[in-house]
């Protein structure tokens, strides 16, 4: 360097040693020149600066590949073992994409032709002998189709997109053969080597077919698996062989291939799902969403645990910080659990087997296969955990694995009721309320079926459901978890109650509130159709359901905007009406049966101010003229019932100095029953039954639309 070879040469009086460093001296000063002009020099303000040139970043040989490709070349000519080199280099997806993305648009003629070659290829090492090759064939197709569908989201994966990326010749054929590929993968043996690994990308690049479009509808792939009859058993053999491994994607792919023109009679796999009757696949069904269920159950515990015994600097500190970072992370989180449990709707909307597997107890009578890979390999779903904080965090992972955990005394039913428990409590946010509603969905189905309820209230099947409840100012969170055994209609009770009183909030859920009084109408239509007598304490719900109706009058000028509170008022009034007129038939004690009446007439105003309010509209012309007139109908008997009692309360409160006892009213009830007529109402016990197609295709719409998002965001 300058500061040093200079003086250097002064140092020796030699004439040879001080030529040498001169000459020296005047070759670095040239090399130095020619590194500032080409550019490779230091930074002029470094101290010390060097002249050796800056080495060139080494590429993986994968990479050197994609570009000859991407840039025209045609290597496999000269090489015959190519392609065998080609898939026998670990896949760069991120690269890959970008590349194809690239090339796209810059250039596409070029791109093309070696698009086309490169699937032709990846068809057939796909089904290769050699494992490694054969998977990262199933990776590089999963990112040309990804790409594909990526960069032509706004003209849709069409015929010309097809085109692009396998030829328009044979495109059906070479599809088709895709599809069986990824069947005989499926059901590989655990005990070869690799096997979890080859089967997640299958699964790849199935899902990936499966949302090409976001509207599902328009995806013409999704016709090449309508038209596959083999996939349905493959995936239904999966549940059965591996369901703790793979049973989170089967599940993922079922509900997709299920919402395909699900409303026309060309989707094959709705008419092969609800028919289906193999009790060894449905209990793994079952097992598989009982155990993501529980498992999301056990962290919310956990974490609801820790925060309670932290202190209220620990506690604050928690509900900032999950609520800086809650965000699309959380929000994917969510969706995946959304389609786990949209996979459960199906199972119970459409498959009346399904039943006896939901209400089925358990077993841990079978595990998790032994596979040459360690855990890791396998790709396990991801789960929310709730903070009791900022409401929505995140666990990595939900481990199917230890499925031993759901056992014993726990059955898909109570465990999804724990769940619902925990769920509603923050039905406040979009995403969460859509995920209740899911929920409260499949509890009308299964409230429906005559089976699930006489398992529901059969006395000898009881299990102990700990229901969360939302903390409020006039009660403290419950810690108790030593509750007894009941029957699941008692917990389904108490968790309809449990929503009426947390959720009279001014962003009223209307219609989370309707599936809530209608669950509760069919159960009580089992329970008086059967004469099903249930051990149960009713005061507490007919509390609930009063003081609902008392909310909805004080709301009035807020919520009658855009809902008819006079309809839901209806339902809740034939409720009171079906234990007046039937209640002998299903309630337990003639006790219970004075205790319906005794708390109709203590909350009298309450009913005659609802009287009050359906008259106002009922005489004036609006939209909502119809529905008041049907309650002013339906409010008939409580106004004789109070009006009756009343009377007699009072006459006989006037002889009393002191005012009347709960007993001493309960007295006077019982004793002027002969003297009470009432109008008997038809069709109580009776209600419209669920269909989707006309009152939520909507939603259902919008849920594949989201996880469509999801998957193509992954």
């Amino acid at each position: 360097k300058n500061h040093s070879i200079l003086p250097l040469t002064n140092r020796f009086t030699e004439p040879k040693i001080a030529s040498f460093f001169c000459i020296l001296n005047t070759f670095l000063r040239s090399q130095r020149e020619n590194l500032v002009k080409i550019g490779m020099s230091a930074d002029s303000n470094t101290v010390n600066k060097s002249f050796w040139p800056v080495k060139t970043a080494l590429k993986e040989k994968i990479v050197v590949l994609y570009d000859a490709l991407f840039s025209g070349d045609q290597p496999w000519l000269d090489n015959g073992h190519y392609w065998d080199d080609f898939f026998l280099l670990k896949v760069n997806a991120k690269y890959l994409l970008e590349e194809l993305e690239r090339t796209y648009f810059d250039k596409p003629a070029v791109l093309k032709p070696q698009l086309n070659t490169m699937f032709d290829q990846c068809l057939t090492f796909i089904n290769a002998t050699h494992r490694i090759r054969q998977l990262n064939a199933y990776y590089t197709i999963c990112t040309l189709i990804h790409t594909i569908s990526r960069v032509n989201q706004r003209t849709g994966f069409g015929n010309p997109a097809l085109d692009f990326l396998c030829g328009s010749e044979g495109a059906d054929n070479k599809f088709e053969t895709l599809i069986e590929s990824v069947n005989h993968t499926f059901l590989i043996d655990e005990s070869f080597s690799g096997s979890i690994l080859l089967k997640n990308a299958a699964f790849d690049v199935i899902l990936t077919c499966c949302t090409t479009m976001l509207n599902i509808n328009e995806n013409m792939l999704m016709d090449y698996m309508m038209a596959n009859v083999n996939l349905f058993d493959s995936i239904t053999q999966l549940l059965i062989r591996c369901p703790a491994s793979h049973g989170y994607d089967v599940c993922l792919l079922l509900a997709l291939l299920l919402q395909y023109h699900k409303y026309d009679t060309s989707n094959t796999y709705i008419i092969r799902f609800s028919v289906f009757d193999d009790e060894v696949a449905l209990t793994s069904l079952a097992q598989v969403i009982g155990s993501s269920l529980n498992e999301y159950n056990k962290a919310y515990d956990i974490e609801r645990t820790a925060n309670e015994s932290s202190s209220w600097w620990s506690s604050l500190t928690t509900f900032v910080g999950s609520a800086i970072q809650s965000g699309a992370g959380n929000r994917r989180m969510k969706k995946v659990d959304d389609c786990l449990l949209l996979a459960f709707y199906e199972a119970v909307h459409l498959n009346r087997n399904f039943i006896s597997a939901l209400t089925h107890t358990a077993t841990n009578s079978w595990t998790t296969k032994g596979s040459s890979l360690s855990s890791t390999d396998a790709l396990p779903p991801l789960i929310p955990v709730l903070s009791s904080a900022s409401m929505l965090a995140v666990q990595d992972q939900t481990d199917f694995s230890n499925m031993d955990d759901f056992s014993g005394s726990n059955n898909l039913l109570s465990v999804f009721l724990e769940y619902c428990s925990i769920i509603q409590q923050f039905s406040k946010n979009e995403d969460m309320c859509n995920t209740t509603k899911l929920c409260y969905l499949i509890l009308l189905c299964i409230t429906e079926d005559e089976f699930a309820n006489a398992t529901m209230h059969d006395e000898n099947v009881t299990f102990t459901v700990y229901l969360h409840k939302a903390p409020m100012r006039h009660r403290k969170r419950s810690s108790e978890k030593n509750l007894p055994s009941r029957p699941l209609a008692v917990a389904l009770l108490d968790l309809m109650m449990e929503f009426i009183w947390s959720h009279m909030m001014r962003n009223f859920p209307f219609d989370l509130y309707t599936k809530c009084i209608g669950i509760i109408q069919r159960i009580l239509s089992f329970q008086k159709r059967t004469r099903t007598r249930l051990s149960y304490s009713w005061r507490p719900l007919w509390n609930a359901l009063i003081c609902l109706l008392k909310f909805l009058q004080n709301c009035e000028s807020q919520l009658t905007k855009h809902r008819d509170l006079f309809q839901l008022a209806s339902r809740i009034i034939n409720i009171f009406n079906l234990f007046i007129t039937f209640g002998d038939t299903f309630l337990r004690t003639p006790e219970a049966y004075d205790e319906v009446f005794y708390e109709t007439v203590r909350c009298y105003h309450v009913f005659d101010n609802l009287y009050a309010f359906a008259f106002r509209y009922a005489n004036n012309d609006n939209e909502f003229k119809e529905s008041a007139l049907k309650l002013m109908v339906n409010l008939t008997n409580i106004r004789l019932i109070t009006n009756h009692f009343n009377t007699k309360i009072e006459t006989f409160s006037n002889t009393q100095n002191n005012p009347l006892t709960e007993n001493q009213v309960l007295d006077l009830i019982r004793n002027n029953y002969d003297t009470l007529a009432l109008k008997l109402h038809d069709d109580l016990d009776q209600y419209d039954n669920y269909s989707e197609k006309t009152s939520e295709a909507s939603f259902f719409a919008n849920i594949i639309v989201e996880q469509g998002i999801l998957l193509i965001s992954e």
